[in-house]
């Protein structure tokens, strides 16, 4: 990662992707400093797989029996909220992304 996101409490460049009622927040792994956020309604067009959690806290993996849901995030997203309303803190943890090889010259529609 670059040092574009570095947390200005303890300079750690390191984030964490979390809900909190209707948003969606980077926060500093190490410390919990949030870093950036924008409205979850913002994120959610997108078909990245990942797996919803009760935030254990910062730098902290979730336990196992804290999921919520896992799947793309666009349909996962109802059971986020539902789970973020009260003011819990959801924690976000994406799949890595598939980098899919095309021929050399291969159209791209």
């Amino acid at each position: 990662m670059n040092n574009l996101l570095a947390c200005t409490s303890c300079g750690l460049d390191e984030t964490e992707s979390v809900i909190h009622f209707g948003s969606y927040i980077l926060r500093c792994a190490a410390c919990g400093e949030a870093i950036v956020a924008t409205s979850f309604i913002a994120m959610l067009n997108s078909d990245q797989e990942c797996s919803a959690f009760i935030d254990a806290g910062p730098g902290e993996r979730p336990p196992p029996d804290g999921l919520i849901a896992r799947g793309p995030l666009r349909l996962i997203a109802t059971a986020i909220s539902a789970a973020a309303s009260d003011g819990t803190l959801i924690r976000l943890i994406f799949a890595p992304r598939r980098i899919e090889a095309t021929a050399p010259n291969a159209s791209r529609i």
